[in-house]
């Protein structure tokens, strides 16, 4: 979604997900399975993945690849990506 068709929508970034002294489950498992480098597209793979979880928290590897499909990683830690994704949804209720 672009910003300017925002309007009326509430929006949660990274931030507000979690903070170093009490991360969410997804930022947690991003941080224990390395998965950034650069960490340029590390806050969108997070908010993401939360949205991803929230609406499937079981979801298999093709459902992962599939729900992040509109995010790129330069330094190609995708692998990184899904385990911490599948870490954050063993994680979850």
């Amino acid at each position: 979604m672009l910003a300017v068709d925002s309007g009326g929508h509430e929006i949660t970034t990274v931030e507000g997900l979690g903070s170093p002294e009490r991360m969410s489950p997804v930022q947690a498992a991003f941080a224990e399975c390395d998965a950034f480098q650069c960490g340029f597209c590390t806050p969108g793979f997070v908010v993401a993945s939360t949205a991803l979880l929230s609406k499937n928290p079981r979801p298999n590897r093709e459902e992962i690849t599939a729900g992040l499909s509109g995010n790129l990683c330069r330094c190609g830690t995708y692998s990184r990506i899904i385990e911490a994704v599948e870490k954050a949804a063993g994680r979850r209720g």
